[in-house]
């Protein structure tokens, strides 16, 4: 059976706040503390799928997701739910919007807005990288997935791990070992260039509608995928803007960079299911010759153009370990709006 994803071939985490727990509580609400919103573990989750909302103060709410109307959809959160993580299954009819929390008889919103679609540079459905290809997965005869062709590696190979369900249509999957120090591998990266000779959309900067902003107030999200069967490991992700003229397509060199390290503190990375991803636009500092240098000027806006996310760096020391990771719906949006 194929799977509705993309292989591409030519290649600050979203943290969760937890509040601590209410060691001895009774369970009863201090009226006198407002909710407050964090975030949402996955910002794109589909209809009729758990949601996981984070805040302080949230004990016995109710969510109100966006619809086509002007009043929303309200649910109540899942028992399961605690003063700090709400658990709340996505009605059916939900659209693109902000949600509103209901707790202790205030009415909040969220910063951020739920399957934001203001600003999409790559979503796999109607925008689409524009640098390499994709590879369809099947099903052997014991039902185990596998690659149906071998561009990406010498022979068929099982995957190590399932692939998960969409969290919003077609998404990327970046699969394969990083043996070739400072290279970029086919099978590691996601590019999109904007030049129309290469399949982009015309010189346009990244940041859309929001080009106006400071880069403080924007920020890059994503959702990502990554099994423990298979965990992030040592090669870091570079993330960049390059411009419309850079002769090699993506401009490295030429543009601050963000590198993506979940796996700094602890070793490995790994999500359980969909994650989103928000890395503010000031965070991209880093130059090209050192973890330690970094870019002379702050990410200009009106020159970002193109969009690069590549594995890239030491290679990785075990050959058993692959790069198994699936993405979706980069975007720049508001941090707050």
């Amino acid at each position: 059976m194929k799977h509705s994803i993309f292989a591409f071939v030519s290649a600050a985490s979203f943290a969760m706040i937890v509040s601590a727990c209410n060691g001895g509580s009774t369970g009863s609400v201090d009226n006198s503390k407002k909710p407050v919103l964090y975030g949402m573990k996955c910002e794109f989750v589909p209809d009729g799928q758990q949601a996981v909302i984070f805040g302080s103060n949230l004990a016995g709410a109710e969510v109100i997701f966006p619809d086509s109307s002007s009043s929303g959809i309200k649910v109540a959160a899942d028992p399961s739910s605690s003063d700090s993580v709400l658990n709340v299954m996505v009605p059916v009819g939900s659209t693109s919007g902000k949600i509103k929390v209901i707790a202790s008889g205030d009415t909040i919103s969220s910063k951020f807005q739920f399957r934001d679609k203001r600003n999409l540079l790559i979503d796999f459905d109607s925008k689409r990288a524009t640098w390499g290809g994709f590879d369809p997965y099947n099903e052997n005869e014991d039902g185990e997935q596998v690659l149906a062709t071998t561009v990406l590696l010498d022979s068929a190979v099982k995957l190590p791990a399932q692939l998960p369900e969409a969290c919003s249509g077609n998404y990327a999957l970046l699969f394969g070992r990083y043996n070739r120090a400072w290279s970029m591998s086919q099978s590691m990266y996601i590019q999109y260039v904007a030049n129309p000779l290469d399949g982009g959309r015309g010189d346009h900067s990244v940041a859309g509608p929001f080009e106006g902003y400071e880069a403080k107030d924007l920020a890059l999200k994503f959702e990502v995928f990554i099994p423990k069967e298979s965990p992030y490991k040592k090669v870091h992700t570079e993330i960049f803007f390059g411009p419309y003229d850079a002769p090699d397509k993506h401009g490295r060199d030429r543009v601050p960079i963000y590198f993506w390290e979940p796996f700094a503190n602890t070793g490995s990375y790994s999500t359980d299911g969909w994650q989103t991803i928000t890395v503010p636009l000031s965070d991209f500092t880093h130059g090209v010759n050192s973890a330690e240098e970094r870019f002379p000027t702050p990410i200009n806006l009106k020159k970002s153009t193109n969009f690069s996310f590549v594995q890239f760096g030491d290679a990785v020391d075990s050959a058993d370990d692959f790069i198994f990771m699936c993405l979706d719906n980069f975007r720049i949006v508001p941090i707050a709006e």
